[in-house]
């Protein structure tokens, strides 16, 4: 892996573990997100955590927002619809924001401001499937 330097685009917090992307985050024993410094994933990441559970489910990576050319992106309202849903979920919420290494650059949080932190750290993108298949 390599360190990244910052991009001033906005990020998406739910990103696809893949070459190029950003890990930010490894899920704890507990189920909650412990968020890193971001690292460039690359083929050698990939190649070493192929025959464990999904990269999702340990893993929160971070990529270009696509906006329009993503499933999420609510055209009417120009923004993310999974940030709403994601703060909607009965999770044990967070009252006070915690050390992201996204925050300045994160669609949800330019869009929804802190409330969409509250129950980042709770999310991995297998949990973001089910939602969107189930409210879909």
């Amino acid at each position: 892996m390599e360190a990244n330097s910052n991009t001033s685009k906005k990020m998406c917090p739910s990103y696809l573990g893949k070459v190029g992307a950003q890990l930010f985050g490894v899920t704890g024993k507990d189920g909650k997100v412990k968020f890193i410094t971001p690292l460039i994933v690359t083929e050698d990441f990939l190649e070493q955590n192929k025959d464990k559970n999904s990269l999702e489910q340990r893993f929160r990576f971070t990529g270009k927002c696509v906006e329009k050319g993503c499933a999420q992106w609510n055209k009417e309202e120009s923004k993310c619809s999974l940030s709403q849903k994601v703060q909607h979920l009965d999770l044990h919420k967070e009252k006070e924001l915690f050390f992201c290494p996204i925050r300045s650059h994160c669609r949800w949080f330019s869009q929804d401001g802190k409330e969409a932190c509250f129950s980042c750290n709770e999310v991995t993108r297998n949990m973001e499937e089910l939602l969107v298949s189930t409210q879909t």
